[in-house]
């Protein structure tokens, strides 16, 4: 044998020696490989979308951030007596007394009852769990057109503790969207006292001419949220004839 054939055959013998590749093998595998890739970035994307600030949310908070959590109230007329378990209410017919103080934008607010609007007051703490379910239960309510005609809402945001959660209740409330006149409760409770707040969420459902109709405490179904909604919207006059009790 040749020398050149000699070192030809060792050349092909020391290849045969060598770990041979499955190339195709690696083909199959490149192309899950780069799936599973994609799937972790658009995980992640996901994830950015999900986490990232709304930023309407943001932009309410942030307009409401020096808001004070506690404002002078002063009021006109006879306080309404407290709500008791008895299942009777002593105020019902009684004049809801007026109220004068600060809105939640800051501005001076007063919260009238009567002059031909039928109004609905709405007494929250932003640390009570019941308000928390109802509030947005109540958004919910008005985004899906169910407030009737002439009837007003207000809120009255009392009883605030730094120390519990929601805390400072504007930004609370502008999380929560609320789109209603809310007047800020002094820390006596003053406002909450006149309308004889017993427990949260309390809500006072008023007739065109201020008197109560009905006053609860606690978490209210929308089904009788509504039903006397619709109860106080029949006392309301014609339209062009009501007037907005809520007065800055």
């Amino acid at each position: 044998m040749g020398k050149a054939s000699r070192e030809k055959r060792e050349r092909r013998e020391e290849a045969d020696a060598l770990p041979r590749i499955d190339v195709s093998e690696d083909r199959r595998s490149l192309p899950v490989f780069w799936i599973v890739v994609g799937l972790m970035v658009v995980a992640g994307i996901v994830a950015l979308i999900v986490t990232a600030p709304d930023d309407k949310t943001k932009a309410r908070e942030d307009a409401v951030a020096d808001i004070p959590a506690y404002a002078d109230v002063s009021v006109d007329g006879p306080k309404l007596a407290e709500l008791g378990d008895s299942g009777s209410d002593a105020a019902e017919g009684e004049s809801v007394p007026t109220l004068r103080g600060t809105g939640m934008d800051d501005k001076p607010l007063t919260l009238r009852a009567g002059g031909g609007t039928p109004r609905i007051y709405v007494t929250m703490a932003h640390w009570c769990p019941h308000c928390q379910k109802e509030i947005p239960l109540i958004v919910q309510w008005t985004t899906d057109g169910k407030i009737p005609d002439g009837v007003e809402i207000n809120g009255i945001s009392t009883s605030v503790d730094k120390g519990q959660n929601n805390f400072p209740p504007a930004t609370w409330l502008a999380r929560e969207d609320w789109p209603y006149d809310t007047l800020i409760d002094d820390e006596l409770g003053t406002a909450a006292d006149a309308l004889g707040v017993s427990g949260f969420p309390f809500i006072v459902f008023a007739d065109a001419d201020g008197k109560v109709v009905k006053r609860t405490s606690g978490e209210l179904s929308l089904e009788d949220f509504t039903k006397y909604a619709d109860e106080i919207a029949k006392t309301a006059p014609a339209a062009d004839s009501s007037s907005n009790g809520a007065q800055g």
